[in-house]
């Protein structure tokens, strides 16, 4: 199995984060546990996720600026070393104790750490040079007519505050 093209991150890069669960070379393989075929699909699976969040908010995905694509892959690659370590049994996936509750699943929680990262991130991806089509802002619209073709008018109108408007197209 590989890696899909739209996903980000690798298994060597993931065996730099949680050494312990790598082979000796620093990477998974069939001996390792997880599994190498494992991880490239704890991989692909957080990679969608954060995909579909990326599309959400208007980017063109898979994000291919090498400075948005490096904060993106780094995202991946920790939700998908903190996956390895529940496998193993530790970390923040790992058992909890009889006397701690799980908060929420761990999908809603990797939902939640991908929203989380989106948000405090869009504006910085965009900045990079990362393509995006259209923001939440843009989809900001009136309707000139209403549902049987008369025109509608503003709630506010400029005359409604003092406002002097002139009409410099005519």
């Amino acid at each position: 199995m590989a890696i899909d093209d739209n996903s980000y991150g690798d298994l060597a890069s993931i065996g730099a984060l949680v050494p312990r669960y790598a082979n000796a070379s620093g990477t998974f393989d069939t001996t390792t546990r997880p599994t190498g075929s494992t991880v490239e699909t704890q991989i692909d699976q957080v990679s969608s996720i954060i995909n579909s969040l990326l599309a959400e908010v208007g980017f063109d995905i898979p994000i291919t600026q090498a400075d948005a694509k490096r904060s993106v892959t780094a995202f991946v690659e920790s939700e998908v070393a903190s996956i390895v370590e529940g496998i193993n049994g530790s970390g923040r996936f790992g058992p909890q104790s009889k006397t701690q509750k799980r908060p929420a699943s761990r999908y809603r929680i990797i939902l939640d750490d991908a929203k989380a990262f989106i948000d405090g991130n869009a504006a910085g991806i965009e900045r990079l040079g990362a393509s995006r089509k259209y923001s939440k802002l843009s989809s900001c619209d009136y309707r000139s007519t209403d549902d049987a073709g008369d025109d509608t008018f503003p709630i506010f109108q400029r005359k409604a505050f003092g406002n002097k408007f002139t009409n410099w197209d005519q």
